[in-house]
Protein backbone atom coordinates (compact mmCIF):
# COMPACT_ATOMS: atom_id res chain seq x y z
CA UNK A 1 0.00 0.00 0.00
CA UNK A 2 1.46 3.28 -0.90
CA UNK A 3 2.13 6.11 1.67
CA UNK A 4 1.85 9.82 1.27
CA UNK A 5 4.93 12.13 1.53
CA UNK A 6 6.58 13.46 4.76
CA UNK A 7 8.62 16.27 4.71
CA UNK A 8 12.17 15.89 5.29
CA UNK A 9 13.15 15.38 8.89
CA UNK A 10 15.69 18.43 8.74
CA UNK A 11 12.68 20.14 7.26
CA UNK A 12 10.47 19.37 10.04
CA UNK A 13 13.51 20.62 12.46
CA UNK A 14 13.81 24.07 11.31
CA UNK A 15 9.70 24.45 11.47
CA UNK A 16 9.30 23.22 15.15
CA UNK A 17 11.97 25.35 16.48
CA UNK A 18 10.03 28.30 14.80
CA UNK A 19 6.57 26.66 15.85
CA UNK A 20 8.58 26.69 19.72
CA UNK A 21 9.75 30.35 19.27
CA UNK A 22 6.19 31.15 18.59
CA UNK A 23 4.82 29.89 21.50
CA UNK A 24 7.57 31.29 23.85
CA UNK A 25 6.38 34.71 21.94
CA UNK A 26 2.73 34.26 22.90
CA UNK A 27 4.04 33.46 26.93
CA UNK A 28 6.03 36.43 27.06
CA UNK A 29 3.32 38.57 25.34
CA UNK A 30 0.32 36.83 27.80
CA UNK A 31 3.12 38.35 30.51
CA UNK A 32 3.65 41.45 29.07
CA UNK A 33 0.08 42.16 29.18
CA UNK A 34 -1.13 41.03 32.69
CA UNK A 35 2.18 43.01 33.89
CA UNK A 36 0.96 46.35 31.62
CA UNK A 37 -2.93 45.99 33.46
CA UNK A 38 -1.27 45.96 36.72
CA UNK A 39 0.48 48.73 36.13
CA UNK A 40 -2.01 50.65 34.55
CA UNK A 41 -1.92 50.45 30.98
CA UNK A 42 -4.95 49.02 30.08
CA UNK A 43 -4.67 49.84 26.38
CA UNK A 44 -0.94 48.85 25.98
CA UNK A 45 -2.37 45.49 27.92
CA UNK A 46 -4.90 44.91 25.45
CA UNK A 47 -2.31 45.48 23.02
CA UNK A 48 0.33 42.77 23.87
CA UNK A 49 -2.95 40.30 24.60
CA UNK A 50 -3.96 40.79 20.92
CA UNK A 51 -0.37 40.48 20.35
CA UNK A 52 -0.36 37.03 22.16
CA UNK A 53 -3.32 34.76 20.51
CA UNK A 54 -1.65 36.36 17.23
CA UNK A 55 1.15 34.24 18.02
CA UNK A 56 -0.65 31.81 18.71
CA UNK A 57 -2.50 31.46 15.48
CA UNK A 58 0.96 31.67 13.67
CA UNK A 59 2.35 28.72 15.76
CA UNK A 60 -1.33 27.33 14.82
CA UNK A 61 -0.55 27.43 11.44
CA UNK A 62 2.68 25.96 11.36
CA UNK A 63 1.54 22.98 13.23
CA UNK A 64 -1.22 22.80 10.27
CA UNK A 65 0.98 22.71 7.90
CA UNK A 66 3.24 20.02 9.60
CA UNK A 67 0.34 17.59 10.28
CA UNK A 68 -1.40 18.08 6.53
CA UNK A 69 2.58 16.83 5.29
CA UNK A 70 1.44 13.75 7.03
CA UNK A 71 3.96 14.79 10.05
CA UNK A 72 3.02 15.05 13.88
CA UNK A 73 4.41 18.15 15.40
CA UNK A 74 6.47 17.56 18.79
CA UNK A 75 4.86 20.61 20.49
CA UNK A 76 7.75 22.45 22.76
CA UNK A 77 8.51 22.40 26.17
CA UNK A 78 7.96 26.05 27.09
CA UNK A 79 10.49 27.17 29.41
CA UNK A 80 9.72 29.94 31.92
CA UNK A 81 9.90 33.17 30.10
CA UNK A 82 11.78 36.47 30.99
CA UNK A 83 8.98 38.62 32.70
CA UNK A 84 10.62 40.52 34.53
CA UNK A 85 9.37 43.91 33.11
CA UNK A 86 10.38 47.65 33.82
CA UNK A 87 7.68 49.37 32.80
CA UNK A 88 5.69 50.10 29.39
CA UNK A 89 9.31 51.08 27.52
CA UNK A 90 10.90 47.74 28.62
CA UNK A 91 8.07 46.09 27.09
CA UNK A 92 8.09 47.86 23.56
CA UNK A 93 12.02 47.36 23.78
CA UNK A 94 11.47 43.33 24.19
CA UNK A 95 8.61 42.64 21.56
CA UNK A 96 10.73 44.57 19.05
CA UNK A 97 13.76 42.10 20.03
CA UNK A 98 11.44 38.95 19.76
CA UNK A 99 10.23 39.97 16.60
CA UNK A 100 13.74 41.09 15.14
CA UNK A 101 14.13 37.79 16.28
CA UNK A 102 11.91 36.20 14.75
CA UNK A 103 12.35 37.67 11.48
CA UNK A 104 15.72 36.94 10.97
CA UNK A 105 14.83 33.05 12.25
CA UNK A 106 12.62 33.21 9.32
CA UNK A 107 14.91 34.97 6.66
CA UNK A 108 17.84 32.41 7.71
CA UNK A 109 15.56 29.15 7.74
CA UNK A 110 13.96 30.56 4.29
CA UNK A 111 17.62 30.57 2.89
CA UNK A 112 18.06 26.96 4.28
CA UNK A 113 14.76 25.62 2.58
CA UNK A 114 15.49 27.25 -0.69
CA UNK A 115 19.13 25.59 -0.58
CA UNK A 116 17.17 22.63 0.08
CA UNK A 117 15.25 22.78 -2.98
CA UNK A 118 11.98 22.69 -1.29
CA UNK A 119 10.25 25.47 -2.41
CA UNK A 120 6.74 24.22 -1.35
CA UNK A 121 8.27 25.52 2.63
CA UNK A 122 9.90 27.83 1.30
CA UNK A 123 6.66 29.48 -0.14
CA UNK A 124 5.18 28.37 3.31
CA UNK A 125 7.85 30.41 5.05
CA UNK A 126 6.92 33.75 2.77
CA UNK A 127 3.61 34.45 4.78
CA UNK A 128 5.96 34.68 7.90
CA UNK A 129 8.74 36.33 6.52
CA UNK A 130 5.90 38.82 5.81
CA UNK A 131 4.21 38.90 8.84
CA UNK A 132 8.02 39.51 11.07
CA UNK A 133 8.50 42.25 8.35
CA UNK A 134 5.58 44.17 9.49
CA UNK A 135 6.03 43.36 12.86
CA UNK A 136 9.68 44.98 13.02
CA UNK A 137 8.49 48.09 11.18
CA UNK A 138 5.48 48.26 13.88
CA UNK A 139 7.62 48.10 16.46
CA UNK A 140 10.48 50.09 14.85
CA UNK A 141 7.55 52.99 15.25
CA UNK A 142 7.04 52.26 18.53
CA UNK A 143 10.81 52.08 19.46
CA UNK A 144 10.98 55.84 17.37
CA UNK A 145 7.68 57.43 19.69
CA UNK A 146 9.47 55.86 22.83
CA UNK A 147 13.08 57.93 22.03
CA UNK A 148 11.39 61.12 22.33
CA UNK A 149 9.91 60.52 25.52
CA UNK A 150 11.04 61.00 29.06
CA UNK A 151 10.29 57.38 30.05
CA UNK A 152 10.45 58.16 33.80
CA UNK A 153 7.44 60.30 33.27
CA UNK A 154 4.43 58.24 33.98
CA UNK A 155 2.18 61.13 32.46
CA UNK A 156 4.08 60.86 29.03
CA UNK A 157 4.19 57.62 28.61
CA UNK A 158 0.27 57.47 29.35
CA UNK A 159 0.38 59.87 26.09
CA UNK A 160 2.20 57.66 24.45
CA UNK A 161 0.12 54.63 25.47
CA UNK A 162 -3.09 56.77 23.71
CA UNK A 163 -0.85 57.55 20.73
CA UNK A 164 0.16 54.15 20.03
CA UNK A 165 -2.36 51.48 21.49
CA UNK A 166 -5.86 53.91 21.16
CA UNK A 167 -8.36 53.57 19.06
CA UNK A 168 -8.19 56.63 16.92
Amino acid sequence: MKKPNKLNSKIVSILEARLADEYTASFLYRDASNYLQGIGFSLAAKFFAQESADELTHAHGIEKFLVDWNVQPTLPQIDSVDNNFDGLPDVIEKGYTIEYTLYQSYEKDSVKVFEMGDICVFDFLQTYRSIQTKSVAEYSDFLNLLDGCDCESKFELLLLEEKLFGEG
